[in-house]
């Protein structure tokens, strides 16, 4: 057999191996250099910042009611135009 010897260097590995696994990957210049501009890339930060005062939250109410009300006036008429081009959904030709 390999002796006492043997059986020291294997725990030493045994022990440290994961350590040193540990200490390297989960240190913060290893996060910075691979990980940090995956995560950025994958998920980005939000770009609408969500409001926690009650003003606030009105306004973001009002104004999203508004778009809501051009993007239907804008597709009602489109739809009018469509419909006036081809003579309607209920004409005859």
């Amino acid at each position: 057999m390999g002796g006492p010897g043997l059986e020291v260097a294997k725990f030493t590995f045994y022990v440290f191996m994961p350590i040193g696994f540990m200490v390297y990957f989960g240190g913060p210049g290893f996060y910075e250099r691979y990980v940090a501009d995956d995560v950025f890339q994958f998920n980005p930060p939000p770009k609408y910042k969500v409001p926690t005062e009650k003003g606030d939250i009105r306004r973001a109410l009002e104004e999203f009611r508004a778009a809501r009300e051009q993007r239907r006036q804008m597709r009602e008429s489109t739809m009018n135009g469509v419909a006036a081009e081809d003579g309607g959904p209920g004409s005859r030709q």
